[in-house]
């Protein structure tokens, strides 16, 4: 037969087991707490670039460059307010109207691009054409596009 010693003794019945569990589970989550809070951070991040105005605007971004793709001619209209696109036989007027921006094709109809704008000015630079828009939200949002030739 074997002979414990008391503190071996207190440790097998139960004694003090408490006491280790807890200090165990505290440092775990005092690994664990800087991973929650980048975790946060991270997804703070993620939904403030999901807002409905910046995804609404990406989109357009991304829109307007499929037009200014093998372009045969690009003009301002209405003082700045808007773009003629010349690509072949089509002709496309992107313009801002009111609280949209909107595109034409041959002036026949229109297909809103963007909604909720305040402002919007368009500047060519040479080959840039660069697009300032005032949201309704308050936001200012700027894009910049090289222009290509066909």
């Amino acid at each position: 037969m074997r002979r414990l010693n008391k503190s071996s003794a207190a440790f097998l019945d139960g004694k003090g087991y408490i006491y280790y569990n807890a200090l165990i589970d505290l440092i775990l989550v005092a690994a664990i707490m800087p991973l929650i809070v980048l975790f946060y951070l991270q997804t703070a991040d993620y939904m403030e670039d999901l807002h409905a105005g910046r995804l609404e605007w990406r989109l357009f971004t991304a829109d307007l460059q499929t037009y200014l793709t093998a372009v045969d001619s690009i003009g301002l209209i209405n003082e700045g307010s808007g773009v003629r696109v010349k690509q072949g036989i089509s002709v496309y007027d992107i313009e801002h109207f009111g609280t949209v921006i909107r595109k034409q094709r041959f002036d026949k109809g229109h297909e809103i691009m963007l909604t909720d704008i305040l402002t919007c000015t368009f500047r060519i630079e040479g080959q840039i054409l660069k697009v300032t828009a005032q949201l309704k939200n308050g936001t200012e949002e700027r894009s910049e596009y090289a222009i290509t030739g066909p």
